[in-house]
């Protein structure tokens, strides 16, 4: 720009404009330069255009004073007589309005704007039009589009060609036309990049990830997701940046990350006093994913209410329809919302809403079901037929559970449950395309109300016990299964790992001198959100048939003179699965509150006991109550099954939290081989596992007094085995010497994650080992012992599915894990591991080498019957 520009305000500001989605800030600054030379010149005509930049160089930027700014420029325009410049101006306030939700203002300002515009402004106006229409929920308007894009190809004005594409684009994807809008997007993206709009172009990248979305394919929307470089997006555009992340952690039903991307757009809404309509509906629904269907319903309520005092009649139908969904999931639906449902459908089919449309006849069809109105049920599910062909895997599952409810108040149970097995399917195949652990275990929370309306049937007075086992097995740690998990091999992960561990170990050594960490705290977190997403970038497979349920025959037969045991819990209701002698027999056993309630007691004093020491006055009181806690747990859950199990080694499968209870500690299983495992099929599958020629290696870790006399001892008995201490003990040479090991004993400090279990870890001389490094071995050991506290324990999620340290070696192929579920003095570690390994070499199978150590060493002592030998036995 010469300088001659630079001095005339008038060309000052129409650059300025021009610059804004380039540079938003710089953009500002040339405006209000421009403003101060028009003022001072008393150039109306340039004070007009100077406020128009502004207000859309503040609008980019979250300022709230944009739709002030807007204003002022009409005011001058009108009493200046500008008409050109008041119309344009006008638009930018129709902007601002839509931005805030006034939709009815928007449309207002559009169309006394478009009174006074030549064709190419009109042209330019329908840009605004389309944002305006999506946020009223009025139906697109394609012809008028096409007509647009015709005359701003002809002008070669590719900026608002990149504008309209994008808005139109977007508009496209939410109702569900998929192909068009990422046409339209990835050509936006294109014509922004060229023209060095690289804000713009990263949101138009946001719309692009929200139609890989809908399409159903989440791993590649998370990996877009993570490539938006944050720095480059708009401050306009960070409302819309984590709530798309509330979108498609949701949909992987990651809630707790997904509910806090949700605040942060909130947050963002709030400070612009923005009332954006999607983000209200994203609350609702995450709510009601969350498993607060009663807080979803009362929100859904007060949101319609609002839209329809709006007359944003859309968004009011989109708000009904989630209402309806929550009333379902609370059991609260009443024949007046399936009416409100039906109607709700059909105004967003009139508007063009189309998907959306068929998702709330599918809610009316299950909540008429419900209702025991078949009629209306079976008519309504005929009519989204299309879900089920083209839906998202979650519409598929959920097309197949009403499915299975139709035809189980018919009184077909046959039938349902064939539905209900048609969608467990479709789980399968979705969730062995996931490749990474933790969106494996959440993906099966979708098919968990499937599993329990076919184990509901089963369970029925004419079930068997092989019925009832297999709809256990159906959705029971799946995702344990599947083809091991492999992180991708990414050097930004690997230096963030290598990162990670030196700042843990910066984090402790600051707590332990008693010096604030706060900054450290936030580099932990911020590392372990990188790892975290870029290893759930890993592609994943193909279903392989494993989840089937083992048949009685192939576990008896596996089973010898073994029981099996399986734990199911529904309604509230705990039911053992006692397989032997090639029986299979089912046994109520009643309430399951009493069992957690003396379980998280049971815990709690074991824990206390571990933080007191022998010597504490409170201990033995403790001690006293941790055993009449076992001994309860003992009279409800073992003893009414005696008769049974008999003096039979057993094979156990807990469910939900008691995959945590240190069951060697209840009275009739003191000394009794036991194998825990998460489920039948898993225990059957590393049954089959070869075993390996010996290859011993035992590793300690730092800060245990007796973890190098603890490895003396055991290596005593391995001539030639592969030790580790101090700092020859670093994370790399372990990871190097059990990958393919037949045995690798570990003595070192764990640490279970519950609020993240991918970062459970084991603490070696240079940092922690956890999960996600761990998954890089090339062959996991064949039996892992960890002498170590609480690592036996995995977080739980809906269908038994295991995340944590334990779970993840078995489900990279571990036979065997022997470890603990409570806190572990290490001396009395040392004898118990020395004594297991005599076992070992002795030739006894890890469950029986356990049993015997615990009965020779522990002599009632409660930790050391902490430890569980989990997997295959």
């Amino acid at each position: 720009m010469s300088r001659a520009s630079v001095e005339d305000p008038l060309a000052l500001a129409e650059a300025a404009f021009d610059r804004v989605q380039a540079d938003a800030a710089g953009a500002a600054d040339d405006a209000r330069r421009a403003l101060r030379l028009a003022r001072s010149r008393r150039l109306p005509e340039a004070q007009v255009a100077a406020l128009h930049a502004l207000a859309f160089a503040q609008d980019e930027l979250g300022d709230p004073r944009g739709l002030r700014t807007a204003r002022a420029a009409v005011k001058i325009a009108e009493r200046h007589r500008l008409t050109d410049r008041a119309a344009l101006a006008r638009r930018r306030v129709a902007a601002v309005l839509e931005a805030r939700g006034d939709t009815r203002g928007a449309l207002r300002e559009l169309d006394l704007a478009s009174a006074s515009m030549d064709a190419h402004e009109l042209a330019r106006t329908e840009v605004f039009r389309i944002s305006a229409h999506h946020v009223a929920g009025l139906s697109l308007r394609f012809e008028a589009t096409e007509r647009a894009l015709a005359t701003l190809r002809r002008a070669d004005d590719r900026i608002w060609e990149a504008r309209l594409l994008n808005n139109r684009g977007l508009s496209l994807a939410l109702r569900g036309d998929t192909a068009r809008a990422e046409s339209d997007l990835a050509r936006a993206r294109d014509l922004y990049l060229g023209l060095g709009a690289r804000e713009a172009a990263f949101a138009t990248e946001l719309n692009l990830i929200r139609t890989t979305l809908a399409r159903g394919e989440l791993p590649l929307a998370l990996t877009r997701l993570d490539a938006v470089a944050p720095e480059h997006v708009a401050p306009s555009n960070v409302g819309d940046l984590e709530m798309l992340r509330a979108e498609v952690l949701a949909a992987a039903r990651v809630m707790d990350e997904a509910l806090q991307a949700l605040e942060r757009s909130q947050v963002v809404w709030r400070r612009r006093r923005a009332d954006h309509p999607d983000d209200a509906l994203e609350a609702i629904r995450l709510t009601l994913l969350a498993g607060d269907p009663i807080r979803a319903l009362a929100l859904a309520r007060r949101t319609a209410a609002r839209f329809r005092a709006r007359g944003a009649e859309v968004h009011h139908a989109r708000a009904v329809g989630l209402g309806l969904a929550a009333a379902c999931a609370a059991g609260a639906v009443r024949r007046t919302a399936i009416d409100a449902g039906r109607q709700a459908a059909a105004g967003l089919a009139t508007a063009g809403w189309r998907d959306e449309a068929l998702r709330v006849r599918l809610t009316v069809a299950r909540a008429a079901a419900q209702l025991g109105i078949s009629e209306i049920a079976t008519h309504e599910l005929r009519a989204c037929a299309a879900l089920r062909r083209r839906g998202t895997v979650g519409d598929r599952i959920e097309y197949r559970h009403v499915e299975a409810l139709i035809a189980l108040a018919a009184g077909d149970g046959a039938r349902a449950q064939r539905s209900a097995r048609g969608g467990l399917r479709l789980l399968d195949e979705y969730r062995a395309a996931l490749g990474a652990a933790d969106l494996r275990a959440t993906a099966s929370s979708l098919g968990v109300e499937l599993a329990r309306l076919g184990l509901r049937i089963a369970l029925g007075d004419t079930g068997t016990p092989e019925r009832v086992l297999g709809w256990s097995e159906r959705l029971r740690a799946s995702a344990l299964r599947l083809e091991p998990v492999t992180p991708p091999r990414l050097p930004a992960l690997r230096d963030a790992q290598t990162a990670l561990r030196q700042v843990t170990v910066e984090v402790r050594a600051a707590e332990h001198a008693g010096r604030p960490a706060r900054a450290l705290v936030a580099r932990q977190a911020a590392l372990e959100a990188t790892i975290r997403d870029l290893a759930r970038h890993a592609p994943g497979g193909r279903a392989d048939g494993s989840d089937e349920a083992p048949t009685r025959r192939a576990l008896t037969d596996a089973l010898g003179d073994q029981a099996l045991l399986e734990l199911v819990e529904l309604d509230s209701e705990l039911t053992a699965l006692v397989l032997a002698g090639g029986r299979l027999e089912r046994h109520p056993l009643g309430a399951a509150e009493p069992v957690h309630g003396e379980h998280e007691w049971l815990r709690f004093a074991l824990a206390r006991i571990a933080r007191l020491g022998r010597g504490a006055p409170q201990a033995s009181a403790l001690r006293e109550g941790a055993r009449r806690s076992a001994r309860t747990l003992d009279e409800l859950l073992i003893a009414p099954l005696a008769s049974r199990l008999e003096d039979r080694e057993l094979v156990l499968a807990p469910t939900g939290a008691l995959h945590a209870l240190p069951w060697a500690l209840l009275p009739s299983l003191r000394g009794r081989p036991l194998t825990i495992t998460p489920s039948a099929a898993i225990w059957l599958m590393r049954q089959a596992l070869p075993h390996r020629r010996r290859r011993v290696v035992l590793a300690a870790g730092p800060h245990l007094r007796h973890a190098r006399a603890e490895l003396n001892a055991v290596a005593e008995l391995y001539p030639g085995a592969i030790t580790l201490q101090g700092r020859a003990a670093d994370v790399g040479s372990v990871l190097r010497a059990i990958d393919g090991a037949s045995i690798a004993h570990l003595a070192c400090h764990g640490r279970m994650r519950s609020d993240s279990p991918l970062f459970s870890s084991l603490e070696f001389a240079d940092g922690p080992l956890n999960v996600y490094e761990l998954q890089h071995l090339r062959r996991s050991p064949e039996l892992v012992v960890l002498s170590s506290c609480d690592l036996a324990t995995s977080a739980t999620h809906p269908g038994d599915e295991l995340l944590g340290f334990v779970s993840a070696l078995l489900g990279m192929g571990t036979r065997t894990v022997i470890a603990s579920t409570v806190a572990v003095p290490d001396a009395a570690a040392k004898r118990l591991m020395r004594s297991l390994h005599e076992q070992l070499v002795a030739g006894r199978p890890p469950a029986r080498a356990l049993a015997d150590a615990q009965r020779l060493v522990a002599r009632g002592e409660s930790a050391l019957t902490g430890f569980v030998c989990l997997g295959s036995g």
